[in-house]
């Protein structure tokens, strides 16, 4: 799609099952409908930061509403990431304008300020990265790299952090039963699932400039 990078199949998936999980607030195993799903926003060429955005409207939409509904599947997710990228179209056709998008400057040196706020190495080399997008001139391009930066910077932590082992144990026993999922289902679920709790547990930032 013009004006976005592209991002893996396998990091698309993840990233949008670590996400809902996140928002969902508990342990969540993708259903073969929402997989459907997912590959077809995929295949559909809908970039992986709409479909984050769209999710989290939802959410907000959901936590704001008075009602509170359970939102089970990400099929409820559909409409917004539908009516979101039909509004975000014309963005990445625009991708390589000449003039930069408003504001994106200032919410790039945010994000970066918020990283360095954390306390940890990793973020801190981190927010260096994300202060070299304030030369970026299309929000696209900026989300897409962002999300890339998130994954490694998610990585690292898991990679450096000495209580991890205990985290990774903690999701295990949080899921349950999984003996009926095939290894490469639980091991994704279990990685999604580690992914939301690291976010939380060492307060690292979601890396859009959509927050």
């Amino acid at each position: 799609m013009v004006g976005f990078a592209s991002v893996s199949t396998s990091d698309y998936f993840l990233e949008i099952e670590a996400r809902f999980a996140e928002r969902r607030g508990t342990p969540f195993i993708l259903s073969a409908k929402d997989w459907v799903l997912m590959k077809k926003w995929q295949e559909d060429g809908v970039p992986l930061p709409v479909v984050i955005e769209a999710i989290d409207t939802v959410f907000e939409r959901n936590e704001t509403s008075g009602r509170k509904k359970t939102i089970s599947s990400l099929s409820y997710c559909k409409h917004a990431v539908k009516e979101l990228w039909e509004e975000r179209k014309s963005l990445a056709v625009g991708g390589d304008s000449a003039e930069p998008e408003e504001g994106a400057e200032a919410l790039v040196m945010a994000l970066a300020a918020d990283l360095d706020g954390v306390g940890l190495p990793a973020a801190s080399a981190m927010a260096a990265q994300v202060r070299e997008l304030a030369r970026e001139r299309s929000v696209p391009k900026i989300e897409e790299r962002l999300i890339e930066l998130e994954h490694e910077l998610i990585e690292s932590v898991i990679a450096t952090a000495p209580d991890v082992a205990t985290i990774r144990a903690e999701v295990v026993r949080a899921l349950g039963d999984t003996s009926r999922l095939d290894e490469a289902t639980r091991k994704r679920t279990e990685e999604a699932n580690l992914r939301r709790v690291v976010r939380e547990r060492f307060g690292l930032p979601r890396m859009t400039l959509f927050r």
